[in-house]
């Protein structure tokens, strides 16, 4: 079936976010609105597992999706795999391809949900949102968001995956959202299993140039090891960032500074590794971000 998209007052809506229907296909089901491997690594004979499961350990409703790496005969270790995009998985040799997406108008600031994550071996798991748009044949990436996480979590805890518009202004027209169960593909390990559940879409900091909050992305560069700040403002406005340690310490700060459009940087490198917490203030508010920050 094909999903046209949902819009509340402007705004998408995930299809299915709750995985609350699923698609019996007689030795596995899918949930509706969303692609996964089982088609393939479900179907084999004698040696076929499903990666993607229907779970009654859920967040909120009575179902949950549950993404276990299974380890197939003769193929490999298979991680589980949900998108609401399209999915072409080849099992030999093992690889897939990911395109599409559902309808899109609007600008999101993050992706939020529920999740639970048992890893196995150092595997570490990705739950993102890509937005992009067909411009004269070719599909831009106009932002794109994802969270990880390799700690063992056995209880329902809370995501958020910020979007960094990597295209000012752009609006994007196709939105994909993911999640994987081992996002390393070299450390792919039989039993890493995670669990994910009342997906959703925030629009705290919106780009309406009618918001006086809008316009402030933090994209994490783990390349460079550092926050990256990306402001387009409708204003000249002050801002200030500071990185929090758990321990409720300041780790770095970005000092207070007037922007309007540009961008600037918190390198976190000399930091040991760990949770912190960005806190950006901005117009007499705070917003607040969790990362994973050199691991």
């Amino acid at each position: 079936m094909i999903f046209r998209g949902e819009n509340v007052l402007g705004q998408t809506v995930i299809p299915n976010a709750g995985f609350e229907n699923w698609i019996d296909h007689g030795n596995y089901a899918d949930p509706q609105y969303w692609d996964t491997p089982n088609a393939e690594t479900a179907t084999l004979p004698i040696i076929g597992r499903a990666v993607v499961v229907k779970s009654t350990d859920a967040e909120a409703g009575n179902y949950s999706a549950k993404l276990v790496t299974q380890n197939i005969l003769g193929v490999g270790n298979i991680p589980g795999f949900i998108t609401l995009g399209t999915l072409t998985v080849t099992l030999f040799p093992p690889d897939y391809t990911l395109h599409g997406g559902i309808p899109i108008n609007d600008h999101p600031t993050h992706l939020m949900g529920w999740f639970k994550f048992v890893p196995v071996g150092g595997d570490s798991c990705t739950i993102g949102i890509l937005l992009t748009k067909l411009n004269a044949g070719v599909i831009d990436t106009v932002g794109y968001g994802y969270f990880s996480s390799l700690d063992t979590v056995t209880q329902w805890t809370h995501f958020s995956a910020w979007i960094d518009y990597v295209i000012a202004g752009e609006q994007p027209d196709t939105m994909n959202v993911m999640a994987i169960s081992s996002a390393e593909e070299t450390t792919l390990h039989e039993g890493t299993t995670l669990w994910v559940d009342d997906l959703s879409l925030d629009y705290t900091v919106g780009i309406d140039r009618q918001d006086p909050d809008a316009g402030i992305y933090v994209y994490n560069d783990r390349e460079r090891k550092q926050l990256v700040f990306n402001f387009d403002l409708a204003k000249p406005e002050e801002v200030s960032a500071v990185l929090y340690g758990m321990t409720g310490r300041p780790a770095a700060e970005l000092p207070g500074s007037v922007m309007t459009k540009g961008s600037d940087a918190l390198g976190y490198g000399s930091l040991p590794p760990g949770m912190y917490v960005l806190e950006i203030l901005h117009n007499g508010k705070k917003y607040t971000q969790k990362f994973l920050l050199n691991l």
